[in-house]
């Protein structure tokens, strides 16, 4: 797992009974749901809005490791870091953590996003706006 490096964000989550797979914990695909609506949710926070001037962050890669499974009632935030950047690519790693118990941490993802020019389909340096933030040349 990579190292945490600039924190970003914190995003909310109150987890819903329809969350929940059979197994009477949250389905897999949904820890990536969450961890997308967190960058949005960011994205938003800093004045991009995703698709506009067909530009778009594109997921390269993604992962989770599950550590203790999430089940409903449960209030937790997703933390989110910069771990890499470079001129159109950003690494973020997503900690689950639970609001009660903040040592409880229930999953750790990561996520590789490209930004891309959506209608040539090919990767472009990322915003201005991401790059002054966090001090990328």
């Amino acid at each position: 797992m990579p190292d945490k490096q600039t924190f970003i964000s914190s995003f909310p989550i109150s987890v819903r009974w329809g969350d929940m797979d059979a197994l009477g914990h949250i389905n897999n695909a949904m820890y990536f749901r969450y961890m997308e609506s967190a960058r949005v949710e960011w994205l938003n926070d800093i004045g991009l809005k995703l698709g506009h001037k067909n530009e778009s962050f594109v997921l390269a890669n993604t992962m989770c490791n599950f550590i203790i499974p999430i089940s409903y009632p449960c209030n937790l935030k997703l933390d989110s870091y910069v771990t890499e950047i470079t001129n159109s690519r950003m690494d973020v790693i997503h900690e689950f953590i639970d609001l009660k118990y903040k040592d409880k941490i229930f999953a750790v993802g990561t996520a590789t996003c490209v930004w891309v020019d959506l209608v040539k389909g090919k990767a472009m340096a990322l915003p201005e706006i991401i790059k002054n933030k966090y001090d990328i040349k």
